[in-house]
């Protein structure tokens, strides 16, 4: 079976780190169709870098509804019917009090996240079910299990709503041959910390279970099993990678 992937927010951290994984774990040649929005410059040195890997870099503003029609239909006229679909897409991450609720910000960030992910499956998974074969990995977040943090209101609405997304989409594709899941990791040290004050990362990593915070290569760990056969029995799960923080 020719292995073809759509990744969303494929130029973040997590979404190359998982693309030189995906080069060196691969056997036989894969298509990657990876979406990006203003930064694809990382994605170009890996498409000419990786040999088993093709990419096929699109540039698409998840914000705006009418570019993610266009980058799906520009999938669909190449009659691309995924084998796998990794979603991680999403803003920069920042605290937000309720007091200053921006419900255009709420709306921007369930447009990039939610609605991105429900046309995909709008599209696509007719497609994958007719195949009898699909595996979905949606990131999540550790705050959707148990009690959250303070001051994250609109990220959690937003990732509530995917997982919500999640386990409608895996109870209604169930026996059909697609897996559906979501990783829900504690906090990541990446560029979408940007805007987060470095003291507060490293009260997370030293109040943690681990005493450090989740790396880069556990995430795509947890990916490569929720998207690879091992994970047959495993469907509409959030999978939980606190480190025993959350249970």
């Amino acid at each position: 079976m020719n292995k073809i992937y759509v990744i969303t927010g494929a130029s973040s951290e997590i979404g190359t780190a998982f693309l030189e994984d995906l080069e060196v774990r691969s056997t036989e040649s894969v298509d990657a169709f990876c979406q990006y929005h203003s930064n694809g410059s990382r994605l170009n040195e890996l498409r000419k870098e990786c040999k088993n890997v093709r990419i096929h870099a699109i540039k698409c503003d998840l914000a705006d509804p009418m570019d993610t029609d266009k980058m799906i239909s520009s999938l669909e006229e190449m009659s691309i019917i995924p084998t796998h679909m990794l979603h991680l897409a999403a803003d920069r991450f920042d605290y937000m009090r309720l007091k200053n609720f921006d419900w255009d910000r709420m709306v921007r960030e369930l447009t990039i996240q939610v609605n991105t992910l429900g046309q995909l499956f709008r599209a696509f998974l007719p497609k994958m079910s007719k195949a009898g074969y699909g595996k979905v990995a949606v990131m999540l977040t550790a705050y959707t299990i148990g009690v959250p943090p303070k001051f994250m209101s609109d990220y959690l609405i937003t990732k509530y709503a995917l997982l919500g997304l999640v386990k409608g989409a895996a109870s209604e594709y169930k026996g059909k041959g697609i897996t559906i899941n979501g990783l829900s990791p504690n906090m990541i040290e990446t560029k979408f910390l940007a805007n987060i004050d470095e003291r507060i990362i490293e009260v997370n990593a030293r109040e943690s279970a681990m005493k450090r915070n989740v790396v880069l290569n556990e995430v795509v760990a947890g990916l490569n099993f929720l998207l690879s056969d091992d994970s047959n029995y495993v469907n509409g799960v959030n999978l939980n990678m606190s480190g025993g923080d959350r249970m």
